[in-house]
């Protein structure tokens, strides 16, 4: 429910504070008064179109906030989640909404801001406003179903989920078959291309690390010249010796065998004599390796061109296919897959056709099922909305639940799935419109086409009646629903917004005195003259207070002992009505 409602600059009201209770809340006041602006400024709260004229004379900005206290935050939970919300554990939401005469828009939930999308998101699921101006949901078709479907309790709730999930998986199946089929049209252009890019990769016969290994081959061919200048320079110095010198291998063999001589007078002589020993037997392994390379070397004339090949091949692989040797093995998996995904796909289709015909079959009978019992709601509910119209005075009103299913008819087997499943949705294959005729002789329409704005509060508060307990909006707010009713009808129509008021928080703007006097919080709008400017102000009223009100409502400006006792004799009168009720 809405419990603390804050307006700044909004038309003539400068700064006003309203808390409601979770009854009855009623709103008077003279025309003009600023009864109207309070709902505007609801409005703009839950996201609606913003006028910068709202904005008060002299002023640079707007603010409206509301404090929701929330008993089952069922439906907005999930949606403040999505978006990152914080949560409170009470069930409380702050909604704000600040203006500019610029047209910029501040909008926040909870402290966080954001869109006014957002902002319209949740409103929808906090208050429904019905006026003789304002957007009305009752009059959107598309609302309708799921009236109609709240009204079905659990019984349609699970027909649903079932239609639903079907539907999922039929519209899986139906994806995978088009798939499917775009696959087999561009199959053999497709083949033709994966069979030539598969036996290209193949053909290459490529190893993970080949052309690392190639590269340094072709570095030592590039270089072989200079390499084997140094391999045989290094040879001859340390193991073959020159005319001149003797090689290094034989002259360490000389100092071995000199210090071995010594090696018997001190101990550093015999572990020097040790290290040269080691040293020795190191290079001679050296010079076994430096040989087995000059003599093992074989430099073919041809080696070089092969690996430039090879290399270029390589280069001209990845280029297309990947990064590195490794990518392009996997590539080629990949590409295996797809060019068996295409020879296998005629079978793969015959087998999706198979199921889906199984699946489109169960949910054809689903949304039968689900049609057939939205029809027995439907008469039911035709019914009890016929009732209480009666009962609001709308004696003469016809009103019927059209449901309209596919025809089945005189349509061939293929036109008749053609033209259900244009039709289906997680919903079923219904489409549901509310018709009225007000007047005997007057052909059933749609409510927009037919329904003036006395009519509509009235049609309107009897669906409210009905859908008490279906409907999970938990604040309705009836701005001037008394237009063209009066007498017995105006306590008619005051029982029943009393009735609503044990589901719903209910704000209404009136000008009746029966409705008013069966609230159970009472505030009163009025203008005043401050400093030369007019502002609206919001009295909460207690009881003689109220009693002058009321009495006003009956006579007008001038109250009279009589006003006075009648508005008391109805006070009076709704306090027995409600206790009766209650």
């Amino acid at each position: 429910m809405l419990s603390h409602l804050s307006i700044q600059n909004v038309a003539l009201i400068d700064r006003l504070t309203i808390e409601f209770c979770e009854g009855f809340n009623v709103l008077t006041g003279e025309t003009g008064a600023g009864k109207s602006i309070i709902v505007d400024a609801i409005g703009l709260l839950l996201g609606e179109r913003a006028d910068r004229e709202l904005i008060q004379t002299g002023k640079d900005h707007a603010q409206v906030e509301g404090l929701f206290c929330l008993k089952y935050p069922e439906k907005v939970a999930p949606i403040l989640e999505r978006y990152g919300i914080p949560v409170e554990d009470d069930g409380a939401l702050v909604l704000m909404r600040q203006l500019s005469r610029s047209g910029r828009n501040v909008c926040r939930i909870n402290g966080q801001m954001v869109t006014l999308s957002i902002l319209r998101e949740i409103g929808q699921y906090l208050v429904d406003i019905h006026g003789q101006h304002q957007h009305q949901s009752l009059l959107n078709p598309d609302y309708h179903i799921e009236i109609l479907d709240r009204l079905g309790g659990n019984a349609i709730a699970v027909l649903k989920e079932q239609v639903g999930h079907l539907y999922s998986r039929w519209r899986a199946i139906g994806r995978q078959m088009e798939d499917l089929m775009k696959l087999e049209r561009d199959g053999e252009r497709m083949k033709d291309l994966l069979n030539y890019q598969i036996n290209e990769i193949a053909a290459a016969n490529l190893r993970v690390g080949e052309d690392e290994e190639l590269l340094n081959e072709r570095s030592l061919l590039q270089n072989a010249e200079k390499i084997m200048s140094v391999v045989q320079e290094a040879y001859d110095v340390l193991y073959s010796g020159s005319a001149t010198e003797a090689a290094v291998f034989d002259q360490l063999a000389g100092v071995r065998d000199r210090f071995a001589e010594i090696a018997q007078f001190n101990d550093a002589f015999a572990r020097i004599a040790q290290d040269i020993e080691s040293v020795y037997y190191q290079l001679e392994d050296i010079i076994d390796r430096i040989r087995s390379y000059r003599d093992g070397f074989d430099y073919e004339p041809g080696r070089l061109d092969e690996i430039e090949a090879r290399l270029a091949l390589i280069h001209s692989l990845k280029r297309k296919y990947g990064f590195t040797i490794e990518e392009i093995l996997k590539l080629k998996e990949k590409l295996e897959q797809q060019l068996l995904t295409i020879e296998s796909s005629q079978e793969r289709l015959e087998q999706l056709k198979l199921q889906e015909q199984k699946i489109y079959g169960e949910l054809v009978e689903a949304c039968a099922e689900l049609s057939r019992k939205r029809g027995e709601v439907a008469r039911v509910f035709e019914g009890q909305l016929v009732s209480q119209l009666k009962e609001l005075g709308m004696e003469r009103t016809s009103f019927k639940v059209d449901i309209s299913s596919p025809d089945t008819g005189s349509l061939d087997e293929g036109q008749l799935k053609e033209s259900i499943s244009s039709r289906i949705t997680s919903d079923g294959f219904d489409r549901v419109e509310f018709l009225i005729s007000p007047n005997p002789g007057e052909l059933l329409k749609p409510l927009a086409k037919i329904i003036s704005g006395g009519e509509m509060s009235r049609v309107m508060l009897a669906f409210k009646t009905v859908l008490a307990e279906k409907d999970d909006i938990p604040t309705l707010i009836f701005d001037e629903i008394d237009t063209g009713i009066s007498g017995r009808i105006a306590s008619v129509v005051a029982e029943k917004i009393n009735q609503l008021s044990h589901s719903h928080q209910i704000i209404c703007i009136t000008h009746l005195p029966q409705i008013a006097v069966m609230a159970d919080r009472h505030y009163r709008i009025e203008k005043r003259v401050y400093d030369g400017r007019t502002v609206t102000q919001v009295s909460l009223l207690d009881e003689p207070e109220r009693r002058m009100e009321i009495a006003k409502l009956i006579g007008g400006a001038e109250i009279s002992n009589i006003g006075l006792e009648h508005a008391q004799e109805l006070i009076d009168t709704a306090r027995k009505v409600k206790q009766a009720i209650n």
